[in-house]
């Protein structure tokens, strides 16, 4: 190990370093010094070759590269040199490379490598509240009993529960902290902005998780501002997620220039800055969000619904701040560098899916008993060593930090529990009172498709476009189209049937809802020529009908022609001008054939303008990318210069 007090006198180490040089130009060189010596070491005295990657092994021609082999050589220095042990622990030395800390981590060691030393919570400075979102089961009840195990910052307990909900007045019996109840006043995704506030500082989980055994928030020293893990938003860490990608798009709504992803309970909220943020946001996007995406109406148009935090998220909450340049008040930290403890730990996933389903959902997706079958794979709910070590699992606890984790953690393996969540998770759950049933019963068209036709119907495609129209509205299709980041929901129940059969019988494909831009515009001369002939023939007796038929230029619409003979769909149809009339011709077109042309014309321009909203898009799109990869460069190098600080310190 590179942290370690070596003895330069001893002819093993002077052997070891020899080796070195000597694998200088060779792979081994790709591999750092002390790791390697602990390779030679294990060669020679269980005679284990270590593996190296495939490109590594070729030379410049693209050629395998052969190495010597050393195992012999390294087993006489085993034989030498093992019964003494010369590689010995001491607790002197300590490794704490990338790693956040306070006080409490450190064990006996005297020389501390890599840790990032700040200060803990300093309950004479500030007070901490705790917003707890419950809904109708009492779940947070499990959080306030174990409150007083728990080594947390928190100096009161503010549950905020559904307007309908009851509120008990025994919570002075199952903790010594003080609890209220908050009846809401607004959807449980507005609890942010909505709990009633009496501290400088407050902090945000819901009724599925606990406390944390040790909530170890971290500040650093002497100007005591919080630490504040994120997520680079990146695709690795964000933008693979539907959801954390559209938080990220919101809170670029603030500051395009956000590039960090903050959980919503890892985030320390001031109240004063949440109360400023809350205002400017609810005057932008409605006192419930109903206009978070007024200005995207042709996004919603083609999206059954947008996978994304319906309400104000900690992200947009430091966007705000960096955009008022009140981001000073924190220190943040990257997660992915330094890693995070978690302050809350879920203890009720397995009802938090159930919760979050109607009656015909949980029928169809979990057949009443998948759920009930199922285990929750988190290491993290197990607190102490006994129950880490008997999880099942394979969790290995960890004494120093006192915390269960996985062994994936720890040795880099496979990991045992598959990870499916996005890193950024609103605690938002719909609620039973929402899975109502419709109302009204779909109204059927059997009677109306089943009427005797006219006589004239066999000349027209009325009757077959407005059935096919029918079944393709069904509240079952999913013929719409979605952008990557969007999956496809069903529709609810609840929704009302006769909106449906609205759309249904419309024959403008403008109005159709299963349709895309490209396939409204196909259709579009054919649904207006449809319209206006039937128009046109209901309005006339059957002999002017038939000579209205007669009249027309246009074969497709010719009985007696054969379908060889028809102009083929991608062409335009063909109109013979009469130059020289005669008592039963006319000089110009008929009115149908105006109609067609003019109809014509319209349907190019819709397709001129769609081609150039697609270019808009793109050429937007392009931007936002260019933004996202000159803040990605930034940071890098921004990394870059602070790992050559360390190396010169």
């Amino acid at each position: 190990n590179g942290n370690a007090i070596y003895n330069t006198s001893h002819p093993l180490l002077e052997r070891l370093v020899g080796q070195l040089e000597v694998e200088a130009p060779c792979p081994y060189n790709s591999i750092p010094y002390d790791y390697r010596m602990s390779q030679m070491w294990v060669e020679g005295t269980l005679g284990i070759v270590p593996e190296l990657a495939p490109k590594i092994m070729l030379n410049e021609e693209g050629e395998n590269i052969t190495l010597s082999n050393n195992v012999d050589m390294f087993k006489k220095w085993a034989d030498i040199w093992e019964k003494e042990d010369p590689f010995k622990y001491t607790p002197v030395i300590h490794n704490y490379a990338a790693t956040n800390l306070i006080p409490r981590h450190l064990g006996p060691e005297y020389i501390i490598h890599g840790a990032k030393l700040y200060s803990p919570w300093n309950p004479t400075k500030s007070e901490v509240t705790l917003v707890v979102s419950e809904w109708f089961f009492d779940r947070s009840l499990h959080l306030v009993k174990n409150l007083d195990e728990k080594d947390h910052p928190f100096s009161e307990v503010v549950i905020m529960v559904p307007p309908v909900a009851g509120s008990h007045d025994d919570y002075d019996e199952m903790t010594d902290v003080p609890v209220r109840t908050q009846h809401r006043g607004a959807p449980d995704f507005m609890d942010l902005c909505e709990a009633d506030i009496r501290t400088e500082w407050f902090m945000l989980t819901n009724s599925y998780h606990h406390v944390a055994r040790h909530v170890d928030l971290m500040f650093t020293p002497g100007t005591f501002k919080p630490v504040i893990p994120f997520t680079p938003a990146t695709y690795p860490f964000c933008f693979k997620f539907p959801y954390c990608k559209e938080t990220v798009n919101l809170a670029q709504r603030i500051n395009p220039g956000q590039d960090k992803v903050i959980q919503d309970m890892d985030m320390l909220y001031n109240t004063e800055a949440r109360n400023a943020y809350c205002k400017e946001w609810k005057e932008e996007n409605g006192e419930e969000g109903e206009e978070l995406y007024k200005n995207q109406q042709r996004r919603l148009m083609f999206r059954k619904k947008i996978i994304g935090p319906p309400g104000p998220t900690g992200t947009s909450y430091y966007a705000w701040l960096v955009r008022e340049k009140k981001d000073s008040i924190y220190k943040m930290t990257d997660r992915s560098l330094y890693g995070a403890r978690p302050p809350f730990v879920k203890v009720f996933a397995k009802e938090e899916k159930l919760d979050g389903m109607s009656e015909d959902e949980l029928a169809k997706r979990v057949g009443m008993t998948l759920l009930d079958n199922s285990t929750d794979c988190n290491c993290g709910t197990f607190e102490t060593e006994v129950e880490c070590s008997d999880s099942g699992i394979g969790c290995i606890w960890r004494p120093l930090f006192e915390s269960c984790h996985p062994p994936e953690l720890i040795d880099g393996g496979e990991p045992i529990c598959a990870a499916t969540e996005a890193p950024t998770m609103a605690p938002t759950m719909t609620l039973p009172l929402d899975d109502t049933e419709s109302p009204t019963a779909a109204p059927s068209v059997e009677g109306t498709l089943a009427e005797d036709d006219p006589w004239y119907s066999s000349m027209f495609k009325s009757r077959e476009h407005d059935g096919t129209t029918t079944e393709n509205n069904s509240t079952d299709g999913t013929t719409l189209m979605a952008d990557d980041d969007d999956a496809l929901f069903e529709e609810p129940d609840s929704a009302p049937a006769q909106i449906r059969k609205l759309q249904a019988d419309t024959s403008d494909p403008y109005y159709e809802t299963n349709r895309t831009a490209e396939q409204r515009t196909d259709t579009f001369e054919e649904s207006r020529h449809d319209d206006v002939v039937l128009t046109a023939i209901e309005a006339k007796t059957p002999s002017q009908a038939m000579k209205l038929e007669a009249d027309t230029r246009d074969p497709w619409y010719e009985r007696n022609v054969n379908a060889e003979k028809r102009v083929p769909p991608s062409r335009e149809p063909v109109h013979t001008y009469i130059t020289t009339p005669s008592a039963d011709q006319a000089e110009t077109l008929s009115l149908e054939d105006m109609i067609q042309e003019e109809l014509k014309l319209e349907a190019v321009i819709n397709r001129q303008k769609l081609k150039k909203e697609k270019k808009s898009e793109v050429i937007s799109q392009l931007h936002k990318e260019e933004m996202h990869y000159q803040s990605e460069i930034l940071r890098l190098e921004m990394l870059l210069e602070a790992m050559e600080m360390e190396a010169k310190l």
